[in-house]
């Protein structure tokens, strides 16, 4: 019995927690058992305590982030005042996905309002991914362009609607 034969007879069970968590995030819908499972062996799940920072804003990313439970709170520095709350996160969102595709400094803060278990999925991995598993790194690739698109989308549509809104 070869590898592959192997990794399908143990996942001919029930699946894990982890692949569940990743079943259930855009970014991995869509692959079957056998490609999940591979995910879940390259991420690192971590519990952050309640006000411990995950990253700071101007911190070198290291990748993608999910929220298994807890809440996450992200924040922005604005100049002369405190940190402004961009939004909350709760389970099954996930965030820092530009992470995977360049180390540009992060754009905000992450900090657990509670106690909070993640998911981290890191750059490092992923270009080894990507070159182990072209098929598999491809397919996890286009659905994050997917899911870019919609946001850059998304904020030209509230920029525009902004924009117009303050003329005149």
């Amino acid at each position: 019995m070869n590898i592959i034969e192997i990794i399908k007879t143990k996942m001919a069970g029930e699946k894990t927690e982890v692949m569940k968590t990743l079943e259930a995030t855009p970014i991995f819908s869509g692959l079957t058992d056998l490609e999940l499972k591979k995910i879940e062996i390259i991420t690192h799940e971590r519990v952050y305590a309640r006000d411990e920072t995950v990253f700071h804003e101007n911190e070198p990313g290291a990748g993608l982030y999910i929220v298994c439970s807890g809440e996450i709170r992200l924040t922005k520095m604005k100049t002369g005042c405190s940190d402004v709350t961009i939004t909350t996160l709760k389970n099954g969102e996930f965030f820092g996905e530009l992470a995977l595709l360049d180390e540009a400094p992060r754009s905000a803060n992450a900090i657990a309002v509670t106690r909070t278990k993640i998911l981290g999925f890191y750059r490092p991995d992923f270009m080894s991914l990507l070159e182990r598993e072209p098929k598999l790194g491809s397919k996890v690739l286009l659905k994050l362009a997917v899911i870019l698109a919609e946001r850059l989308r998304t904020t030209t549509t509230s920029s525009i609607k902004g924009a117009s809104g303050n003329a005149g």
